[in-house]
């Protein structure tokens, strides 16, 4: 069986100059099912048996933190400070990178999610419909927002807090913070992404594949994609979606037509745009996809196996977990410095 030795994580560099990339594999060891960066550091969390690995943009080890938590479902860093979210504990557990704990800030039952603005940290808990808002220079609870029922996904956006409906029917998001105010959006299942742009609001439905753009909370259009679209990025002159049914991933543009379709080698999860591509992942058998909006090239880099996530860390790098093979893949899109 492997074993992971702190400070002298197993690196595997292979370098890939033909095709302009540069691919690093880092042994991380079983159960590492979600991936953060901010700020430097990646934490992989892994809920049991319960530990955060803490590393750098590198891919070297700070440290594993395993004290103290029960079941940890999110870390993130910021200022010195990781901030677990611990399932069963109904708290935020705060430690500094190396592992030494600095406060347990009870919250509501079930905390999952955490999204940071301001010096704040916000934590969605299931178990009382709620979000949480905490003062990272104080490590107190300043806020509890209430909400009709519960969900995992949320956006912060200029101190207002976005609250996405998934299982509701009756309402797709709430906004809070300077205003408060539920919106409806007609016919559109299971919101999982909310973005902003340029004073518009762009809102994506994951069951039906639909695309929203609102103007005060007011709906001006809509597109229909594919269906069960996981995952959407607002580039400069389009927005890329994805979609678990089909291997395509679609453009559209900022007045709402459909640009192009661009077929994929297997359905894609997750996406992102850096360095003048669209970057997507595909689970299994798991693999990214370089996409070139402009002559639609489509270019393959294998990463390991199951890889579930992924974080962008620089303009041109980014990082992919791959549970199954134990593996964080960290990818320079433009390969070795000269």
């Amino acid at each position: 069986m492997k074993k992971l030795v702190p400070n002298l994580l197993v690196l595997l560099l292979i370098c890939c100059s033909a095709y302009g990339y540069e691919t690093q594999s880092v042994y991380v060891g079983p159960g590492y099912s979600r991936i953060s960066f901010r700020d430097g550091i990646i934490c992989l969390t892994r809920s049991k048996p319960a530990s955060v690995l803490v590393l750098t943009s590198e891919g070297k080890f700070v440290s594993e933190i395993s004290v103290g938590l029960s079941y940890p479902v999110n870390a993130v860093h910021h200022a010195g400070m990781i901030f677990i979210s611990d399932y069963y504990k109904a708290s935020v557990m705060v430690y500094t990178i190396f592992g030494r704990l600095i406060k347990k800030v009870d919250v509501g039952p079930y905390p999952t999610t955490l999204k940071f603005s301001n010096n704040r940290v916000y934590v969605a808990c299931s178990g009382d419909k709620s979000v949480y808002r905490i003062n990272c220079l104080t490590l107190e609870k300043e806020e509890k927002y209430v909400f009709q029922s519960a969900s995992l996904y949320f956006e912060v956006i200029n101190d207002e807090l976005l609250y996405l409906y998934y299982f509701d029917t009756d309402r797709t998001y709430e906004r809070v913070g300077g205003s408060k105010k539920i919106v409806k959006v007609s016919n559109l299942k299971n919101p999982v992404k909310y973005a902003e742009k340029d004073g518009f609001s762009y809102i994506l439905g994951y069951a039906d594949g639909i695309v929203v753009c609102l103007k005060n909370d007011n709906e001006l259009w809509r597109v229909n994609l594919s269906d069960y679209a996981k995952d959407m990025v607002l580039a400069n002159n389009y927005i890329a979606t994805t979609s678990l049914l089909d291997p395509v991933m679609t453009l559209v543009s900022y007045d709402g037509k459909v640009l192009k379709r661009i077929s994929l080698p297997n359905v894609a999860h997750r996406v992102l745009y850096m360095d003048e591509k669209v970057v997507l992942l595909n689970h299994l058998p798991g693999e990214i996809y370089l996409v070139d909006t402009k002559t639609d090239e489509v270019q393959t880099i294998k990463v390991g196996s199951y890889a579930i996530d992924l974080v962008q860390i620089s303009q041109s790098e980014l990082a992919v977990l791959c549970t199954d093979s134990e593996e964080l893949f960290l990818i320079n899109l433009r390969g070795r410095s000269p």
